[in-house]
């Protein structure tokens, strides 16, 4: 109880950090899209691996890379942005309305392919990787960074925005961001493997 007390006096006033909850459900949702990408790229020749439906589209390995490096990338977003970024009190008081709304809105935004963007240079694949392994086990190492994040982190993310698309949202929904980033990239995939001349082995 004294200990308990003791970090609460540490924390900075009017924080707030993360319900059990709250981190309950992003860590449901980072494991479900982690499943997601496994799922979607097991078992897949190097043929298929590779397979590309037109010189402009990505192959399913050059969606896995993206993802691998985006998890990297996105998280460290998210750390620089707790880091750098003072907490705002009013800003935490006038989304707590539809804070339950944004935070299933945001991963449902992302995901949508409808809307189309252009990665960012430094995120584009390069076959960096050397075998499907290695990408694999490297995605899955960083969400799971990702995740233990989201489990221990003391950091007041709902007091701290970060802009998406012209979209205020707080930084713990920017877990649902990279979730549902998770989940675009995964359409993608499956949209390689529903094209008539992919490999059947």
């Amino acid at each position: 109880m004294k200990l308990l007390f003791l970090f609460a006096t540490l924390l900075p006033l009017g924080a707030e950090t993360l319900s059990q909850g709250e981190r309950d459900r992003a860590m449901s949702h980072l494991q479900a899209t982690r499943k997601l990408y496994v799922d979607a790229t097991a078992g897949l020749s190097e043929a298929q691996w590779k397979f590309k439906s037109a010189p402009d589209r990505w192959s399913v390995a050059e969606c896995a890379e993206h993802l691998a490096e985006s998890e990297e990338f996105l998280r460290g977003l998210l750390l620089t942005t707790v880091k750098n970024s003072p907490v705002n009190d009013a800003k935490r008081e006038a989304a707590r309305p539809n804070r339950d709304k944004m935070d299933q809105m945001v991963p449902a935004m992302v995901a949508d392919r409808s809307k189309k963007a252009q990665a960012p240079e430094p995120l584009k694949p390069t076959g960096k990787f050397s075998t499907q392994e290695q990408v694999v086990k490297a995605f899955r190492e960083r969400r799971d960074t990702t995740i233990a994040f989201v489990e221990q982190t003391s950091d007041d993310l709902r007091g701290r925005t970060f802009s998406l698309g012209g979209t205020e949202i707080d930084l713990y929904q920017m877990a649902f961001m990279i979730s549902g980033h998770t989940e675009r990239h995964v359409k993608q995939m499956r949209e390689v493997m529903a094209d008539p001349a992919f490999p059947k082995k």
